[in-house]
């Protein structure tokens, strides 16, 4: 992947092909990448097996911290420098990914999810940035942010039950470590096979 000039005065900023040139808007959200997690793909399999059940494909395992919608291209080096004070005193830190559950925990499910051990710092960052973005024009969403991992989706609800039974199977399983050791803002392109995503920009975490 090429890599363009360094974007606005912030160091750690890079600029990456992540979308067309000349494109005057993309769909965009601000996330942490944990992709590849091997420890997830008997689990992943296991969802893809269902009928109703779309699973992440899993080089696109990630954590959104903000989702932001509709952005112009001329807010990407703000959005950069926001990001960048969103990190201020946070190293660079270890997550693990152990246990698992389905969103709402009662009910039909729609998301199958897997949980987050030491992400306390992910937690900081989303809130940080849901007041700092607002004044570019991104309403804060409202609600309490939980750090997890989305393995997949439930598209008709005869997959539900199903869902819920394979997620309560691996509720004590531990899947994995990472480090984390940036910020990235990624487009998001909508495909019939499902969403293509692209980092725009990179903010390496201090230290």
């Amino acid at each position: 992947m090429s890599h363009g000039q360094a974007l606005g005065p912030g160091e750690g900023i890079i600029r990456k092909v992540g979308r067309p040139r000349g494109m005057a808007s993309f769909r965009a959200f601000i996330a942490i990448d944990l992709a590849p997690m091997p420890g997830l793909d008997a689990f992943l399999n296991e969802l893809s097996r269902v009928k109703g059940l779309k699973p992440v494909d899993p080089r696109n395992l990630h954590v959104t911290l903000k989702f932001l919608g509709g952005v112009d291209e001329a807010l990407v080096p703000r959005i950069g420098e926001v990001m960048r004070a969103s990190c201020e005193g946070i190293p660079p830190f270890q997550v693990e990914a152990q246990g698992s559950g389905v969103f709402p925990p009662k009910g039909s499910a729609r998301v199958v999810w897997a949980d987050l051990k030491g992400a306390e710092p992910m937690a900081t960052m989303a809130t940080r940035l849901e007041k700092a973005m607002e004044p570019l024009g991104f309403a804060p969403e409202g609600r309490g942010f939980r750090p997890h991992l989305t393995l997949a989706r439930v598209k008709d609800q005869s997959a539900s039950s199903p869902a819920r039974a394979i997620a309560s199977s691996y509720q004590s399983s531990f899947f994995g470590k990472k480090t984390v050791a940036e910020v990235l803002l990624k487009s998001s392109v909508l495909r019939p096979q499902g969403p293509e995503y692209s980092t725009v920009l990179n903010v390496p975490l201090p230290g």
